[in-house]
């Protein structure tokens, strides 16, 4: 895409185009035909494209779309520019984003547009990786309908093809350039030669980036909690997955002999480590040759890609070894030391105990995030949690910062029990001395009930994934939606306030 495609959507105003008022058409009782008519069509002619311009219930594969956005003036063989699906007012549009995922990959379609009427949700297709760009309400797209109007537009889709078509003239280029090294012309050669150099300063200017990003050190986490049953491995597996989608790179360190956040990634700690000869965090910790890179798994699903370091049952017979080990505390910060540069995140999952790879896992990190259920026994064991945070921290010769309480497994029917544990939960902080700095995450970032959320570790994979899994209804894929969202807010709320205690 060019500079001046992408200048021309930042910034371009368009005038004469009104957006008709939804909110006078609609009521939570209109169907998916009403918003259809009342909102998808007008605003497809508010965009500028004409009835030729689009088909209702277009076939793509085996499926039907509700309408595919093709200006007449571009040739048939370029993929559509924009695929619209349309829900009734009543359902929420992000239980149905994998359908549109699916769509939008599947026709190749620059743009999807999800919508019930009062929420407006847009994804970019970026080489079959399906982006949330922006997501409105009535009120915000009226007030941002300038950009919403230039992206979408008849009049950009035109200019991104043009655009691509003098892409296309680039692969030309660089095939003459080929043909001029054969043909020894001298004149083309100097040409190319000049272009060369041009790439060759802008690769220079890449790179100077990328090393100045890789300066950063990585912000190291534990996610810790002695209670077991509150969704600890669940939450580091679906928080490292969002992170990655917010083009973090994370590095996953399962440190718990029972290996669930392994086999949660889909890696068998026999087959795959133990028979094949491989490395885990037993010899990471215990063996002074050992470095991590020996030790890290690679994993990826779609646009999620991660690094693990898995565990293994033997680590559970290792107490004693670590305990008579010189300086064990600080092993794994050691081994972390010069490679941290090579990651943004890096994300610890110990065992639900009180034992010697926890007090490892802490004294390596720059910071803890504390699970949590908004259940009795789960909330009162946040004090002891707590406690054992602070009293790593004072051992160490930098602070260790708890940066909040993470609330999974939230029953949304329950109001009553929300608040009050959550009440107890403020109480039982402001008791604790420096209790008073550990804030509870934002309500959105709460993670629901849900029965896919406890389903996908067995599937080996994260919950993002889970739209591409043929053994899922369409109910359980929509479930996965709602519950990804929720830690893609967790992960941004992460992302932060790590940055401001940088």
């Amino acid at each position: 895409m060019s500079c001046t495609f992408v200048r021309f959507v930042c910034e371009v105003t368009l005038t004469g185009l009104v957006l008709p008022d939804f909110a006078q058409l609609l009521t939570l009782q209109s169907s998916e035909s009403d918003v259809e008519q009342r909102v998808v069509l007008p605003l497809l002619r508010a965009l500028g494209y004409g009835d030729v311009d689009w088909q209702a219930q277009a076939v793509i594969g085996k499926v039907r779309v509700d309408f595919l956005v093709q200006p007449t003036e571009l040739k048939a063989t370029y993929p559509p520019y924009l695929l619209v699906e349309a829900k009734a007012p009543n359902r929420q549009i992000s239980q149905s984003v994998w359908q549109l995922n699916n769509y939008v990959r599947q026709s190749g379609a620059v743009f999807g547009l999800l919508t019930n009427g009062y929420s407006f949700r847009i994804l970019y297709n970026y080489d079959q990786q399906i982006i949330k760009i922006l997501e409105y309400n009535q009120a915000e797209l009226s007030k941002n309908s300038n950009f919403f109007l230039a992206l979408l537009g008849k009049s950009t889709c035109l200019k991104l093809r043009d655009a691509l078509y003098r892409s296309q003239n680039q692969v030309h280029l660089n095939l003459l350039k080929n043909i001029s090294k054969r043909v020894a012309s001298e004149e083309m050669l100097q040409l190319f030669k000049k272009i060369q150099s041009s790439s060759g300063k802008q690769k220079s200017t890449e790179m100077r980036r990328d090393t100045m990003q890789q300066e950063k050190h990585a912000m190291i986490v534990t996610v810790f909690n002695n209670k077991g049953g509150v969704g600890k491995t669940t939450t580091t597996v679906n928080l490292a997955a969002a992170l990655s989608k917010l083009g973090k790179r994370v590095l996953l360190i399962d440190i718990d002999a029972q290996a669930n956040l392994t086999t949660g990634l889909g890696i068998d700690p026999l087959n795959d480590v133990e028979l094949q000869g491989r490395k885990d965090i037993s010899h990471l910790l215990t063996e002074t040759k050992t470095l991590l890179p020996s030790t890290v798994y690679r994993k990826r699903w779609e646009d999620v890609e991660l690094d693990i370091v898995p565990s293994h049952i033997r680590l559970s017979e290792m107490e004693s070894t670590l305990i008579q080990t010189v300086d064990v505390d600080r092993v794994l910060i050691k081994k972390l030391k010069n490679y941290r540069k090579d990651y943004d995140f890096i994300l610890i999952d110990p065992p639900p105990s009180f034992g010697k790879v926890n007090t490892i896992s802490l004294m390596a990190s720059s910071g803890v995030l504390i699970p949590t259920q908004l259940a009795p026994y789960p909330v009162r064991a946040l004090e002891y949690v707590i406690g054992r945070v602070l009293g790593v921290g004072e051992t160490r010769d930098e602070p260790l910062p708890i940066l909040g309480i993470a609330v999974s497994m939230y029953d949304r029917r329950l109001s009553v029990l929300k608040q009050d544990m959550h009440d107890k939960i403020i109480d039982m902080l402001n008791k604790i001395p420096g209790g008073q700095q550990v804030n509870i995450f934002p309500e959105t970032t709460w993670i629901p009930q849900l029965k896919i959320v406890s389903l996908t570790p067995d599937k080996g994979y994260p919950l993002c994934h889970a739209e591409f899994d043929s053994d899922l209804t369409a109910g359980d894929k929509e479930a996965a939606q709602v519950a990804f969202d929720c830690y893609m807010k967790m992960a941004k709320h992460l992302v932060t306030i790590t940055q401001e205690k940088d």
